[in-house]
């Protein structure tokens, strides 16, 4: 798993506006979903490939039995039928960006 992490002097200042603005770049379409802490997003496969992304709080996100802990400006691209399993952490919930490429851009 390919974790892109936020690099200010790469993506600029961190703001939810840039994160989306950086996904619709590499194509995706975006939105913003908040959780409550301690939720846990159950594993569903999708047959294209999709970015999560957080845009506050913290996540551990384990595809194919990796895991990795994002915080906000990460983001990480799923493959296409993986069926990712996501847990907020934390005391305060998080808010992510879930995206899609849109449905003719997959090959």
């Amino acid at each position: 798993m390919r974790v892109d992490r936020w690099d200010v002097r790469r993506d600029g200042p961190f703001a939810e506006a840039a994160l989306i603005h950086k996904v619709r770049a590499l194509g995706y379409d975006a939105v913003t979903r908040p959780y409550p802490a301690g939720a846990m997003i159950s594993p569903q496969p999708y047959p294209r490939p999709r970015i999560q992304g957080v845009v506050s709080g913290l996540i551990k996100i384990t595809i194919d039995s990796e895991a990795a802990i994002l915080s906000a400006g990460d983001l990480v691209v799923v493959p296409a039928d993986a069926a990712p399993r996501v847990e907020i952490l934390g005391p305060t919930g998080a808010t992510c960006v879930e995206s899609l490429l849109p449905a003719g851009d997959h090959p």
